[in-house]
C-alpha cells in the first residue's frame, strides 16, 4: 500500500503543493488530473526523492521512502519521465537496466528472460539490437515503460506517458500498463491529460486545484462539476457500453 501523507513543497516563497495526501492500493492505477502548473509533476517527483518535500511522507508498506537507501528506493518506486534522455545503447541494453537494483555480479537466466518477455509485450522484439537513439519518441517512451516494468517496482510513476505516441498506441500502453498493475500488485500514479484515456484505464482519480487535493475516489468522483471547476471546461459525461466518455462542449 502507497500511502501520501500532507505533502507540501514550494519553490522558494511560491508555494506548489499543499497538504497533498491520498492513499492507492496494490493494483490501483490512479490519474492525476488538472491543469498545467498545478503541481501533478511536482508530486510524483517528490514521490520518488528527485524532489525533497518541505513537509510530510511517503509510505509503501509503512516505510518511508525518505528513509530507504537508494537500492531500497530502486526496488521499490520506477519513474518514467515525459522526456528521456539516453545515451547510446541497443534497446534490449536499455530494458536490461531495469533489472540492476537486483544484480550482484551479473545478470542471471531469470533476468534476461523477464527482459525478453517484456519486448514481445511492447510489440519491439524485432527492434532488439536496434540503437536506442535510432527510434522514435514513442518508441523510447514504450522502452522505458518496458524498463519500469522489469524493475518490478511497488511503485510506477507515470509523467504523461502517452504524449509522444499516436491514438492507437496511446491505447495500447494504457491497457498494458493497467494489466501490469495487476499482475504484479503495482500502485501506479499517472499524470495524464486526456480525459478519456483516464476513464478508460485508471480505477482512481486525484484531482489536484491550486497546488491542493480537489477530490480523490473512484470514477464517481469525475463530475461535470469537478471538470468545470478544475479545468474550467464545460462537459458533458455520458456512458457507453458501460464506461463513461467526456464530452467536452
Amino acid at each position: 500500500m502507497v500511502e501520501v501523507k500532507d505533502i507540501t513543497f514550494s519553490y522558494g516563497k511560491h508555494s506548489i503543493l499543499k497538504g497533498i495526501s491520498f492513499s492507492a492500493e496494490p493494483g490501483d492505477c490512479v490519474g492525476i488530473l488538472g491543469n498545467n502548473g498545478v503541481g501533478k509533476s511536482t508530486l510524483i517527483t517528490c514521490m520518488n526523492s528527485i524532489r525533497k518535500p518541505d513537509d510530510g511522507s511517503v509510505l509503501i508498506n509503512g516505510k518511508s521512502i525518505f528513509e530507504m537507501s537508494r537500492l531500497e528506493l530502486a526496488r521499490n518506486v520506477a519513474y518514467v519521465a515525459q522526456k528521456n534522455e539516453l545515451s547510446q545503447t541497443t534497446v534490449y541494453d536499455a530494458i536490461l537496466l531495469g533489472r540492476k537494483p537486483y544484480m550482484t555480479w551479473s545478470m542471471n537466466c531469470a533476468d534476461y528472460a523477464l527482459c525478453d518477455e517484456m519486448m514481445e509485450r511492447i510489440g519491439m522484439t524485432d527492434f532488439k539490437l536496434r540503437n536506442i537513439n535510432e527510434l522514435s519518441g514513442g518508441e523510447v517512451q514504450k522502452v522505458m515503460l518496458a524498463r519500469a516494468f522489469v524493475q518490478q517496482p511497488k511503485l510506477l510513476l507515470l509523467d504523461e506517458p502517452t504524449s509522444n505516441l499516436d491514438p492507437r498506441n496511446q491505447y495500447e500502453m494504457m491497457k498494458l500498463v493497467r494489466q501490469m498493475a495487476l499482475e504484479q500488485g503495482i500502485s501506479v500514479l499517472v499524470v495524464i491529460h486526456d480525459l478519456n484515456l483516464a476513464l478508460r484505464y485508471c480505477n482512481r482519480f486525484l484531482f489536484i486545484k491550486d497546488g491542493s487535493v480537489y477530490d480523490y475516489g473512484d470514477g464517481s468522483v469525475v463530475t461535470e462539476k469537478a471538470l468545470r471547476d478544475v479545468y474550467g471546461i464545460n462537459a458533458s459525461l455520458v456512458i457507453h457500453d458501460n464506461k463513461k466518455f467526456a464530452i467536452i462542449k
